[in-house]
């Protein structure tokens, strides 16, 4: 659908589930990485150069030329390399900060909302299988992950616990403004 006009690009990725991190690389016409994991048909990806590693140790359990992941058991799936971004978007939203909970994971970033009246129903209303979190940082430190940063993390959202940050009010008619110490507020 999106990708039909586009030529086939290399994307190299690394998709993390709860006990594997698989580094791969996928070909693909759709240009942006959101788009490529909320394809409505899509339960698997096909990687090419594939390594799989244990979370936490990252000692290597297989290595293969091609290789197929449910994209129902990933966490969450960052691009290796800077891609192409648009800013555009396909609908206005607001950015909120937020906590993502995939156990053994944590993300912090800022996701994306629509505007609705009230949080609890922006918060509702978003229905993507995978949600976008920018400025996002990752880590378990249950398991021996250390913290790593990227500009974007794409987080399963039928496994994640979403968190809005504390202090952040939402106003419908101009998204959430969070309170500074001198009892003012400023918008995001």
């Amino acid at each position: 659908m999106f990708g039909s006009f586009n030529p086939v690009q290399e994307l190299p990725l690394t998709l993390v589930t709860d006990r594997l991190v698989i580094q791969g690389t996928i070909l693909t016409r759709v240009p942006r990485l959101t788009d490529l994991v909320n394809e409505p048909d899509a339960t698997h990806l096909i990687l090419q150069d594939t390594t799989f590693m244990e979370v936490g140790s990252r000692r290597v359990v297989a290595n293969g030329v091609a290789a197929q992941v449910r994209l129902s058991d990933v966490l969450f799936v960052h691009a290796n390399a800077s891609t192409e971004s648009t800013s555009s978007l396909r609908m206005p939203k607001v950015p909120v900060k937020a906590t993502l909970l995939l156990p053994p994971f944590t993300v912090e970033g800022t996701i994306y909302l629509p505007y609705e009246s009230e949080l609890r129903i922006a918060l509702d209303a978003y229905s993507d299988r995978f949600v976008p979190v920018t400025g996002a940082r990752y880590w378990a430190y249950g398991v021996a992950e250390s913290p790593s940063s990227v500009d974007l993390l794409v987080v399963n959202h039928a496994r994640a616990h979403v968190c809005i940050a504390a202090g952040v009010e939402w106003h419908g008619d101009g998204g959430p403004a969070r309170s500074d110490s001198d009892g003012g507020s400023n918008p995001w």
